[in-house]
């Protein structure tokens, strides 16, 4: 039998959803299927003949973040290794490199990667608010404030950001311009004495809220600022109506994962990345 794995147009995608989606239920796993988030997503059917076996969901260009499912019914026969191959292939032909993304909770993953000989060089912990254990909103100093930003505040959140994490200035600014007027993106300023030291971006995809580029100003750094950002806003979306709030950390960030954990945020899944060092 012959696979023939190759990119499919828009129009194909709703089969491939469906797959994956069988998949999840099979496994009893929530595979990271995007299709609404940050980056449109490039995807991969393959097939023997007509047939949909398995497939893959990517994202970015040059650093590939793969995602790929077999069904069921057509396993063990070499079609996941031929799928993480022609991954490999295709970002090495890009001059760039790849990881597979994977929902710990599988009980194939450990198997699959020992058999492909990968190694796992992160884990990326997603949490969701469990509103029973939202803090109540401690008193904010009289000089702070916290507001949505508008379309102007493009270099406010650039110099926030960049201060928070060191990004080039230039990426950064092409970031926020690119998201600040989606209707899928608000971003969330705070401020103290009219001086902007904190902000963070909601990404709604469907009743879902993730909250990501939350960052506080690093010489502003260790004063309570983050964590009352975060309250605020979880109170706020609280209060609009918002049920699933989530939030990423990686696992080896305590720092953050300790602030998520004692804002409300509870484990939800944890998501492998695995790959080969070149």
């Amino acid at each position: 039998m012959t696979l023939d794995i190759a990119i499919i147009p828009a129009a194909d995608w709703p089969a491939l959803v469906e797959l994956f989606e069988r998949c999840n239920r099979a496994d009893n796993i929530e595979l990271p299927v995007y299709l609404d988030g940050d980056w449109t997503p490039t995807m991969a059917a393959a097939r023997i003949g007509e047939t949909l076996v398995g497939g893959v969901v990517m994202y970015g260009y040059f650093a590939i973040e793969a995602v790929i499912a077999v069904d069921p019914a057509w396993r063990r026969r070499g079609f996941g290794r031929q799928l993480i191959e022609q991954i490999e292939r295709w970002a090495y032909a890009r001059g760039g490199n790849w990881i597979a993304l994977a929902d710990e909770a599988g009980s194939c993953v450990a198997p699959f990667v020992a058999a492909l000989d990968l190694h796992r060089l992160n884990v990326e912990v997603e949490l969701q608010l469990d509103p029973a254990q939202l803090p109540p909103l401690p008193e904010a100093p009289d000089d702070w404030q916290v507001r949505l930003a508008e379309k102007d505040d493009v270099a406010t959140l650039t110099s926030i950001i960049v201060g928070a994490f060191g990004d080039p200035v230039e990426q950064v600014s092409a970031f926020v311009s690119d998201r600040i007027t989606h209707p899928r993106h608000r971003f969330v300023i705070a401020e103290m004495a009219g001086q902007p030291v904190a902000a963070l971006r909601l990404l709604r995809a469907e009743q879902t809220i993730i909250i990501t580029t939350f960052g506080v100003r690093r010489d502003l750094q260790g004063r309570g600022y983050g964590k009352l950002l975060l309250l605020t806003t979880l109170h706020r979306l609280q209060a609009a109506g918002y049920q699933d709030i989530r939030i990423e950390v990686e696992e080896q960030n305590t720092a953050a994962y300790h602030l998520y954990r004692s804002s409300g945020f509870v484990p939800r899944r944890r998501l492998g990345q695995y790959g080969r060092p070149r």
